[in-house]
């Protein structure tokens, strides 16, 4: 009975955010985002408790996700700029090298003016990697029909849950971890909205990261090369990963992976280099990187101070330099280990991804999922925590020129900075109760 209460609020929840409210109406969001969130919390206790299968968990998961089938993303508009690009792909036009604004090759019609009139970025060169474009071409097929494009993205993304669902249930059963940590993703709102109802591709960068750990705990080197490459050719990000493969494999294993790596990281983001539209990919890419702020946290905190000696944003400046300090912490962290299992590779994982996301100018809700469904695999629940609060940002979607609200963005980033310091001396602990005991090998 109480797991069909918690399954009710989480489904209303997502069905209000669905299909029943824009995205400007802010307050009556994060109430339904607030109902599917607490039952959420509370549907994971009970999982604790009662050891639900996780077969069962893997089918209500599901069944949740399938509420969404049919909508039509609302808190994000970035699908349109997707099935832009599979169009233009469809018609072999190559979308690095075009502007959606400037194209003529495409027909005058209302499915194309819906296009461009609703993507965020009609003026700038696509940014999303050969990988992520090929799903745009997948969607593209079923012609010009902005429904049933998104049904053909949408039953992409599904399949990627399914797989990652699988995936997580065999590693947690095979390092002999709570069962019941499956549900910290399967029923998490933020993931269900973020994947299947807005239709970002963090759940296929997943996907591929998953697939790496289960590779390395088998010892596979090709596999996990392919794997975290086939991640990086979806999105860049996974390469903030490269350092912790250092330590993790032996020298003859390192280098193996490091040469399977990067042969197909080289080979799916070629078409960027061999079909034209590098320069422009970088030019997009440097123009994020440099121009884009959004639910930042140290990046906002040091444009705050650094406003008491500059008339200017330096966000041209502060951008490249948090990247810059980022790839050394990240490095830093990649030298440093004690323990080589898989479970100490997704906890490394996780920290790595959470240092990378506090150094940003730009931080989407999507962008915790990778990190969120390693953090499954592992004690940490910053993730969890931070999925929570991040919500929040969608509030400046409900003021003239989403305009964020700072006080509001602090709160979310107060409470984090709570949970991080509290969840980082619980692996402290952890690591110390290890350092006395077994440390697994290579």
């Amino acid at each position: 009975m109480k797991v069909a209460i918690c399954l009710t609020g989480i489904s209303l929840g997502l069905l209000g955010m669905g299909y029943w409210f824009p995205r400007t109406a802010f307050q009556e969001l994060l109430g339904l985002y607030a109902l599917a969130f607490a039952c959420y919390l509370y549907l994971v206790s009970i999982h604790k408790k009662s050891g639900l299968s996780p077969f069962l968990v893997v089918i209500l998961a599901m069944g949740l996700r399938l509420l969404l089938l049919a909508a039509i993303p609302g808190l994000s508009d970035d699908f349109y700029r997707y099935l832009f690009d599979g169009q233009l792909l469809l018609q072999g036009i190559n979308p690095y090298q075009e502007i959606p604004v400037l194209v003529n090759a495409i027909p005058e019609n209302d499915y194309w003016h819906t296009l461009l009139e609703n993507m965020n970025s009609p003026r700038y060169y696509s940014l999303y990697p050969p990988l992520h474009q090929f799903f745009f071409w997948l969607a593209a097929l079923p012609g010009e029909h902005v429904f049933y494009n998104v049904l053909a993205l949408r039953i992409c993304l599904l399949l990627g849950e399914g797989i990652n669902l699988w995936l997580m249930q065999k590693l947690l059963f095979h390092w002999r971890m709570p069962a019941h940590q499956l549900s910290w993703y399967a029923f998490n709102p933020l993931v269900i909205m973020e994947l299947t109802g807005n239709l970002h591709f963090e759940g296929l960068v997943l996907t591929g990261l998953l697939l790496t750990i289960y590779c390395f705990g088998r010892s596979n080197v090709a596999g996990s090369g392919l794997s975290w490459a086939s991640s990086i050719a979806i999105k860049l990000n996974p390469l903030i990963l490269a350092p912790v493969w250092i330590r993790f494999w032996d020298s003859k294993q390192f280098w193996n992976f490091f040469l399977t790596a990067s042969f197909f990281v080289f080979l799916l983001l070629s078409p960027v280099f061999f079909f034209g539209g590098a320069k422009n990919f970088y030019q997009s890419f440097r123009l994020y990187q440099s121009t884009f702020e959004f639910n930042a946290s140290i990046y906002y905190l040091i444009r705050w101070l650094a406003s008491s000696f500059v008339d200017y944003n330096p966000i041209a400046y502060l951008g490249p330099f948090l990247n810059l300090l980022a790839a050394l912490l990240l490095l830093w962290m990649g030298l440093y280990q004690r323990t080589f299992t898989g479970d100490a590779l997704a906890r490394k994982m996780v920290w790595m991804y959470l240092v990378f996301l506090l150094l940003q100018t730009t931080i989407h809700p999507w962008y915790l999922i990778p990190a969120l469904g390693l953090s499954v695999l592992t004690p940490n629940r910053s993730f969890v925590v931070w999925s929570g609060l991040v919500f929040l940002s969608y509030q400046a979607y409900a003021q003239p020129g989403y305009t964020e609200n700072l006080w509001i963005v602090a709160v979310e980033y107060i409470l984090l900075g709570l949970a991080v310091g509290l969840f980082a001396y619980r692996e402290h602990m952890y690591q110390n109760s290890l350092s006395g005991g077994r440390v697994s090998k290579r």
